[in-house]
C-alpha cells in the first residue's frame, strides 16, 4: 500500500554538470522529471567554489523542477574516488573490504574509518580485487548538501557501478554473460573505464585526461577562452542526428546500443556498418569515422587516451583470459565523433555510442523537457544506472 510510484532521485555529479533524473517506478519506466546544471568554468577547478554553487543553485532545481520525494541516491564526481586493482591476504583477520579500506587509507594518510571502500573479486582469482574507495569526508560533504534541503540521501555510488547497471538489461540471455564489454566514460574532468563479464565489473581504472584537455588545446589554437573553444569544438564534432540511423525498435532492449554494432579494423580505410541484432537493421558504426580528419593538436592527446585504453584492454583481457568483445563509449565527449571514432579504430573492438535513456524517453510520450528525443544522449548513462539501483533497492 506504501510502495513508491517513483525512483528516487538521483543526481550524478560530474565535474562539469550536475543530472538530475527521476524515473517511475513500474515495468516500463518514464521519465518523471530531468535536469542539468551546468557548473561554471571559473568553479570547476575549486572544490570549495563548485560546492558554494552547488549549494546556491541545487535547491531550486529540486524544488522547482518537477522531481517528488525526498530520496536521493547520488554519485560524487570520480575525482573524489580511488580505482585501483589490489591483492588481499587470504588469511586476514579481516574482510576484504576493510584490507581494501586500510590500504586505501595508508595512501591517504588518515585512519581506515575516514575512508569508504568497496572492492569486487576479480574472475579465477580469490585474492584479486576490484576496489572503488572515497574519503568519508567527502561523501558526508554531498549527504550535507541535500541535508540542508530536507532531502535524505539513501545511498552513494561510484561511477562505475551505474555504468554497468545502465545496460543490464541487455544482458538478460544467459549467453550475454560471458561477453566482456569496454564502458568508456569519457567527461570533462575523466575518462572512466570499467570492464565487465556480463553484468560483473571485472576491472575499473580512471584516466586523468578528459574534455578539459581539449579545450585548453583547442583555445590555445583558436586564441580564445577554454569556454568559447568548447562551444566551438563541441559544435564541429558533435555527432550526426539519430534521424539518419534506424529508430524504429521491437523492444524496449534494442534501444541501448541504437548506434550498433561494427567491427573496427585499424588498417581499414571503407567505412563499415553492422546488423543490430536487436533490430535486425543496419546502423551507424564509430568504425566510419576518419581519423585522419582529426585536428593535429588534437591529435596527440586522442592518442594518449587510447594507449591507456590499450594497456586497460591487455590488462582486462589478462583477467578475463579472453579478448574484449565490444567498446562502449558514454560521457558528454562520446558526442565527439572524432574522438570516439579514433578509439574505436585504435582499440580494435566492435564498438558503439551507449544510450541508455532512449528506453525511458520511448515510454515518456509526453516529453521530458531539456532531452530531446531526437538526438542521442551518453552523458545521461551514470544517472539512467543510478535510477536502475534506485528501482532494486
Amino acid at each position: 500500500m506504501f510502495k513508491q510510484s517513483t525512483s528516487p532521485i538521483v543526481a550524478d555529479f560530474g565535474a562539469g554538470s550536475v543530472k538530475l533524473l527521476q524515473i517511475t517506478d513500474g515495468e516500463t519506466p518514464a521519465i518523471v522529471a530531468a535536469h542539468v546544471l551546468e557548473i561554471p568554468d571559473e568553479a570547476r577547478g575549486s572544490m570549495d567554489r563548485r560546492f558554494a554553487f552547488l549549494a546556491e543553485e541545487l535547491p531550486t532545481i529540486l524544488r522547482q523542477g518537477g522531481f517528488h520525494g525526498r530520496r536521493v541516491i547520488c554519485s560524487p564526481s570520480s575525482n573524489h574516488f580511488i580505482v585501483q586493482q589490489t591483492r588481499i591476504e587470504a588469511d586476514s583477520p579481516l574482510s576484504a573490504d576493510d584490507q581494501v579500506r586500510a590500504e586505501v587509507a595508508g595512501r591517504m594518510e588518515c585512519l581506515p574509518a575516514s575512508v569508504v571502500a568497496r572492492s569486487f573479486p576479480v574472475p579465477s582469482s580469490d585474492r584479486d580485487r576490484v576496489a572503488l574507495a572515497v574519503a568519508r569526508e567527502d561523501v558526508m560533504r554531498h549527504v550535507d548538501l541535500f541535508r540542508r534541503n530536507r532531502f535524505e540521501v539513501v545511498d552513494v555510488q561510484p561511477d562505475q557501478i551505474p555504468m554497468l547497471r545502465a545496460f543490464d538489461h541487455i544482458h538478460r540471455r544467459a549467453e550475454d554473460q560471458g561477453v566482456v564489454t569496454m564502458y568508456v566514460d569519457a567527461g570533462w574532468g575523466s575518462t572512466k573505464v570499467a570492464v565487465a563479464r556480463g553484468t560483473e565489473l571485472v576491472f575499473a581504472r580512471m584516466i586523468h585526461v578528459g574534455g578539459r584537455q581539449f579545450d585548453e588545446v583547442a583555445a590555445a589554437h583558436w586564441g580564445c577562452t577554454t569556454a568559447e573553444a568548447r562551444e566551438r569544438r563541441v559544435a564541429e564534432e558533435a555527432a550526426p542526428s539519430p534521424e539518419a540511423v534506424p529508430t524504429t525498435l521491437p523492444d524496449q532492449g534494442s534501444a541501448m546500443l541504437r548506434a550498433g554494432v561494427a567491427k573496427a579494423d585499424r588498417a581499414a580505410a571503407t567505412p563499415q556498418t553492422a546488423i543490430d541484432r536487436r533490430t535486425g537493421t543496419n546502423c551507424t558504426s564509430l568504425d566510419s569515422v576518419d581519423a585522419t580528419t582529426i585536428h593535429d593538436e588534437l591529435h596527440e592527446i586522442h592518442d594518449s587516451v587510447a594507449d591507456e585504453l590499450l594497456m586497460c584492454s591487455r590488462f582486462a583481457q589478462a583477467v578475463v583470459g579472453g579478448p574484449i568483445d565490444r567498446l562502449v563509449m558514454i560521457g558528454g565527449e562520446a558526442h565527439s565523433r572524432r574522438f570516439a571514432g579514433h578509439l574505436a579504430q585504435r582499440i580494435g573492438v566492435k564498438s558503439s555510442v551507449g544510450d541508455p535513456i532512449r528506453r525511458l524517453l520511448a515510454a515518456t510520450p509526453e516529453g521530458a523537457g531539456m532531452l530531446d528525443p531526437r538526438t542521442e544522449h551518453p552523458e545521461w548513462a551514470v544517472a539512467c544506472g543510478l535510477c536502475a539501483i534506485g528501482l532494486k533497492a
